[in-house]
């Protein structure tokens, strides 16, 4: 089901003072914006280090920015799945209710997301350009 960590993001109120702390005080590149929604983080060996408007995430799961109250701040994880039709079916038959069902983004990927346990936001995707990943990562052991 789960083929590999797909990308993380954090959700924050103020993308711009989030940049300020990764670019300006940890010396990250910024890779590209999408105005005050959304700002992707350049990290060696890091596919995707997202920065997450909180009420573009209440929009993009909820279906409405007024509801950012009930995201949560801070880091959120998503998954590159086979089939993310097949994925909510999964969560669903445990139990938990999906928070945004499957739909095809305009950027082409395909994404579901859901509160964990815990009320962290998971999302689930398939991304086409994610898909060339054919083998795990693997540390190497330390030779000394």
């Amino acid at each position: 089901m789960i083929r590999h960590v797909a990308g993380v993001a954090e959700i924050v109120e103020d993308v711009n003072e989030a940049l300020k702390f990764y670019c300006d005080t940890l010396g990250l590149s910024l890779k590209e914006r999408s105005g005050d929604d959304y700002a992707v983080i350049l990290v060696p060996g890091v596919m995707h280090l997202g920065i997450w408007n909180r009420g573009h995430a209440a929009e993009c799961t909820l279906g409405n920015r007024n509801m950012a109250d009930q995201i949560p701040l801070g880091l959120t994880m998503e998954f590159e799945v086979d089939n993310v039709d097949e994925t909510r079916k999964t969560v669903e038959r445990t139990g938990r209710s999906v928070a945004q069902k499957p739909r095809l983004e305009p950027w082409g990927q395909k994404t579901c997301r859901m509160f964990s346990p815990a009320g962290s936001l998971l999302g689930f995707a398939e991304t086409p350009w994610a898909r060339r990943i054919a083998t795990p990562l693997k540390v190497e052991e330390d030779s000394e």
